[in-house]
C-alpha cells in the first residue's frame, strides 16, 4: 500500500510536490513505539524496502515507512533528476517527518544514509538514526579507486547504469555487486529492472568528502555494515562508526541489498536488535 502527500513542511524552504510514501500500518499496537522511515540508497526507490522489510516490522508493532526520493520510485521529478543534489533530498526526508506527525527512526542505506546523516545534522526531528552500510564521511571516491583497482567491472556496470539504464546491465555482473546471498534468476532480473540512474548532482557531491562539524548527535545512532559488501567495504562502515563514536554492527555473509536476500531475515533481525540496544523498539 502506499500513499502521495503534497504539503511540504514550513521551515525547510521546501517547495515540492508529489513524493511517494510507502506505509505499512503496525499488526499490533505498542505504547512508546516510533514509527520507522526508511530512505534508500542511490538508483533504487522506496519499493526496495516493500518486499520484505516494510511488513516486517509493522509486524512487530512499528508503523512503517518508506520514501522515495524526488526522482525516484513512483515520486515526481525524474525529468529533473540531474539538477537535484543530497541537500534536496535532506529537504525530501523531512517533508516525510512532517507527514508521519512524530519524530521516527531514520534508517538510511547507502547513499541515504548520508543523507539520513544530513538530515539529522540540519535538526530533523528523529528518534534515533540507523546508518545501513552508509556512504561514510569520506565519499565514495576511495571505493570507486578500490572497485577499479579490484573489481573494475563492476565499477563498469554502475556507468552503463547510469548512462543507458537498467536494460543493458549485466545481471549477472549486478547481481555480484548488490548481493551475497543471491535471490532467484526471477527475483534478480525483477529487482534489477526496477533500478534507475541517479542524480549526476548528487554522484558528484558523493564523490568528496563530507565532514559534519565535529560532535556528535544528540540521539542514539547505530551503524550496521554488511560483512560481504563490495560497494561499502568494511573500513567505510568503521570510518562511519568512529565518526558517531559508536561499534559497528555487523550482518554476516550479507551483501550490499542485504534487504532483497533471501537472508533478509537475519539481517532485519540485526537491525531490531540494534533498536533494541537504542530503546527505540516495540
Amino acid at each position: 500500500m502506499y500513499t502521495r502527500f503534497e504539503a511540504a513542511p514550513a521551515g525547510y524552504g521546501v517547495d515540492y510536490r508529489g513524493l511517494e510514501l510507502l506505509a505499512y500500518e503496525p499488526d499490533t499496537t505498542g505504547r512508546g513505539c516510533p514509527p520507522l522511515l526508511f530512505v534508500h540508497g542511490a538508483f533504487a526507490g522506496a519499493w526496495c524496502w516493500q518486499t520484505h522489510y516494510l511488513p516486517y516490522f509493522a509486524g512487530l508493532g512499528h508503523a512503517a515507512y518508506a520514501v522515495s526520493l524526488r526522482g525516484h520510485g513512483a515520486s515526481a521529478g525524474r525529468e529533473t533528476l540531474n539538477q537535484a543534489g543530497l541537500n534536496d533530498f535532506v529537504d525530501d526526508v523531512a517533508s516525510a517527518v512532517d507527514e508521519l506527525g512524530e519524530p521516527p527512526v531514520l534508517v538510511g542505506h547507502s547513499m541515504g544514509g548520508l543523507v539520513v546523516d544530513m538530515a539529522l545534522r540540519r535538526g530533523v526531528p528523529a528518534a534515533a538514526g540507523v546508518f545501513l552500510a552508509a556512504v561514510p564521511p569520506t565519499g565514495m571516491a576511495p571505493s570507486a579507486l578500490q572497485m577499479m583497482v579490484g573489481q573494475p567491472h563492476l565499477l563498469w556496470q554502475m556507468g552503463v547504469l547510469q548512462g543507458f539504464g537498467p536494460d543493458w546491465v549485466d545481471v549477472d555482473q549486478a547481481q555480484h555487486a548488490l548481493f551475497a546471498d543471491t535471490p532467484g534468476p526471477d527475483a534478480v532480473l525483477e529487482y534489477t529492472s526496477r533500478m534507475q540512474p541517479e542524480s549526476q548532482w548528487a554522484l558528484f557531491e558523493m564523490g568528496f568528502p563530507r565532514w559534519p562539524r565535529w560532535g556528535h548527535l544528540h540521539i542514539p545512532v547505530a551503524v550496521l555494515g554488511a560483512e560481504e559488501d563490495a560497494i561499502i567495504p568494511p573500513w567505510m562502515v568503521r570510518t562511519t562508526a568512529w565518526w558517531h563514536g559508536v561499534d559497528p554492527i555487523w550482518i554476516p555473509g550479507a551483501g550490499h541489498a542485504m534487504m532483497l536476500e533471501p537472508g533478509w531475515r537475519r539481517s532485519a533481525a540485526i537491525l531490531q536488535g540494534a533498536l533494541e540496544e537504542m530503546g527505540v523498539s516495540c
